[in-house]
């Protein structure tokens, strides 16, 4: 099994684009006709926007809106040079098209080397989360820089194109089996890479964002991951317990150890009469189920292990809930 290298698919843009939407962009064409705009030896004018609107592939995905003449004298040499990550350049052109997408594409026919097109397709393979499309498309330009670097590329454009291609490749069933990418797609699903590390941490970034404590965190991968659902309850168990104890610190009492291990604290906190036999009988066992979570390979586990394994942690999240409520009451 050979490392994955996104720069494999740049060379594929083509033929993925023409596979499953039947064509692209001509970029050459663009690129040509755009370059004196960014240098600025021509202004932007309708001229420009209407070449756009020409290639055969833009009016199928995108709408141009009808621009006032004081809009278009607005952007005259607004794309002067813009320079990486111009947000100002990007919320100018946002306030004047209201659409990401077109702006994005714009910025990348007249400066390549710094912008790429922002899409449905990429916002989803990097789990890109914001508060506006503004900021959607600068984190994307963030992920495309980092990506820039990992693999070598020239231009941010070009990484938007790799990257776009590994989207037709990983969104269709018939591409992911075809000889000619089989083993892109195998190289890119097993082995780790630079756009899961991405994707994962964008997506994880917002889920921390939304979820401010252990059980809503937990219940947000119960579905799909009950194994880091389990880990992530026995963290609010913990903090229980260990507040439980904190809680007890200066008071008078027996105190036969000092408890370290889970079995230990829930042993002090019944010789306190903090808790009964039965909750701790409920806690250990919760804590046990976090400990299968921990310690087991359920890599490999079947629907029916899982199924199993979901059961267990609902109980333990109700149950961990209720104790929570109670000690907040």
């Amino acid at each position: 099994m050979s490392q994955f290298d996104l720069k494999r698919l740049l060379g594929l843009y083509e033929s993925l684009g023409n596979l499953k939407y039947g064509g692209t962009l001509d970029f050459s064409r663009l690129e040509k006709l755009m370059e004196p705009v960014r240098l600025g030896q021509e202004e932007f004018s309708r001229r420009h926007l209407e070449a756009l609107q020409r290639d055969n592939l833009f009016p199928a995905w995108w709408k141009l809106p009808v621009l006032k003449p004081s809009e278009l004298e607005a952007m005259k040499w607004i794309f002067r040079n813009p320079g990486p990550k111009n947000e100002r350049v990007v919320q100018k052109l946002f306030d004047l098209f209201l659409n990401i997408e077109i702006l994005s594409c714009l910025l990348r026919v007249i400066c390549p080397r710094h912008y790429g097109i922002y899409s449905a397709p990429v916002e989803n393979l990097l789990a890109i989360r914001a508060e506006t499309p503004v900021k959607k498309y600068l984190t994307y330009l963030d992920n495309l820089s980092e990506l820039q670097e990992a693999y070598g590329f020239e231009r941010i454009a070009d990484v938007d194109m790799a990257l776009f291609a590994l989207c037709c490749l990983l969104n269709e069933e018939y591409l992911r089996q075809n000889p000619d990418y089989h083993q892109i797609h195998q190289d890119y699903i097993q082995r780790p890479n630079p756009i899961k590390k991405i994707s994962a941490r964008n997506a994880l970034q917002r889920l921390r964002q939304e979820n401010t404590y252990y059980l809503a965190l937990a219940e947000s991968f119960l579905e799909k991951d009950p194994e880091i659902a389990g880990i992530l309850a026995g963290k609010e168990l913990e903090r229980i317990v260990n507040n439980l104890l904190e809680g007890e610190k200066g008071r008078s009492g027996p105190k036969k150890y000092k408890p370290s291990s889970m079995p230990e604290k829930l042993e002090e906190l019944v010789l306190r009469k903090v808790i009964s036999d039965q909750v701790k009988e409920d806690m250990q066992n919760w804590w046990d189920t976090r400990n299968d979570c921990v310690h087991k390979d359920w890599f490999e586990a079947s629907e029916e292990q899982l199924a199993a394994l979901r059961r267990q942690v609902i109980e333990m999240i109700e149950g961990i809930r209720s104790v929570k409520t109670r000690m907040e009451g």
